[in-house]
């Protein structure tokens, strides 16, 4: 069952050493995996933790619900093991400092929706607009950024950015006329457009190419405890596969996690991002790492000059294919 745990609260819980087993004797390593969003974009993860496909690689997982800028945090803080998130946080966070990398990218692409008010129906009318968010630093933050900026508006200056929270209070404030706009993932997105509002995006067309699932480690961790980031991997990788070719078990995991119980919402949640957003083999794009980078620099001047190959580990994933693994579950 996920979590949302705040970061005082989670700083104050007792830390697992990596490695450890768990209290009760079992043969399984215990790790924490934080996600930011029940989002149908971490289904890859959700599958893997329902299909008991960790503990069939020796881990005993427990799914954390971190919001926005905090999953970093807490990262940074040691108190999970792994993140699944945006990249840009955690870029952000490796160009201040912080001693995180990317090990793999299970989507490449902005994949929110942008979803507006009746009324709103191209581009030029979200001029004085209110859109929400869902916190400042996010990844809908940023995707929406980028898209106002290749529609010739400036995002600080032209339209009113509003941090909303969560997916599901971005329906209401629309619904409610709080906000014009929302940048919403799915399922969310489709919810919405069943109660009236336009769909008038999908960020996934625009053509940028973006680290926007990333799988997130320290190198700290991943140099003391390789074989164990090996096996989160192998993991991950089974958990695609089985989504993206188990209709059943995929729509299963969207409901648990995502809270959505329309039948109809769900199936067509889960026909986008098999057929068309989440990646077979989750291998790091290194231009959609370096597009991500110039984005961070917009804002962050430490960010400019620095090259992708500074904040990922190719050399897990290429482990995996060099030995065999992924062509035994993609044969």
């Amino acid at each position: 069952m996920t979590k949302a745990i705040s970061l005082a609260l989670l700083c104050g819980l007792m830390v697992v050493l990596p490695g450890s087993p768990l209290a009760d004797g079992a043969d399984l390593t215990r790790v924490r995996i934080g996600y930011p969003s029940p989002s149908a974009s971490f289904s890859p993860l959700f599958v893997a933790k329902e299909a008991g496909l960790f503990e069939k690689h020796g881990l005993s997982v427990e799914l954390l619900y971190l919001q926005g800028v905090q999953i970093t945090q807490v990262h940074v803080a040691r108190q999970v093991d792994f993140t699944v998130t945006g990249a840009p946080l955690p870029l952000q966070a490796s160009v201040e400092g912080a001693d995180l990398i990317l090990i793999g990218s299970s989507i490449d692409s902005f994949i929110y929706k942008l979803i507006v008010v009746p009324s709103i129906t191209r581009p030029e009318d979200l001029r004085g607009k209110t859109i929400g968010i869902t916190r400042f630093g996010s990844l809908p933050d940023v995707a929406i950024r980028q898209v106002l900026k290749k529609w010739g508006m400036n995002a600080d200056r032209d339209v009113k950015l509003l941090q909303i929270g969560r997916m599901t209070d971005m329906v209401v404030a629309l619904s409610g006329k709080r906000i014009d706009a929302g940048v919403i993932s799915d399922p969310t997105s489709f919810q919405a457009e069943k109660m009236g509002m336009r769909r008038l995006l999908d960020m996934a067309d625009i053509g940028i190419e973006f680290s926007n699932v990333a799988l997130i480690v320290s190198r700290e961790y991943s140099r003391a405890h390789r074989d164990l980031v090996l096996r989160f991997l192998k993991a991950y990788i089974e958990g695609t596969r089985r989504f993206l070719t188990d209709k059943q078990i995929g729509i299963k995991a969207l409901r648990k996690y995502t809270g959505m119980q329309d039948q109809e919402i769900l199936a067509q949640t889960y026909d986008l991002f098999a057929a068309k957003y989440i990646k077979k083999v989750p291998k790091i794009s290194l231009k959609g790492v370096e597009n991500t980078i110039a984005m961070i620099a917009e804002r962050n001047p430490k960010a400019k000059n620095r090259r992708p190959e500074e904040f990922v580990d190719l050399s897990l994933m290429e482990e995996l294919e060099n030995t065999g693994f992924v062509k035994s579950v993609w044969p």
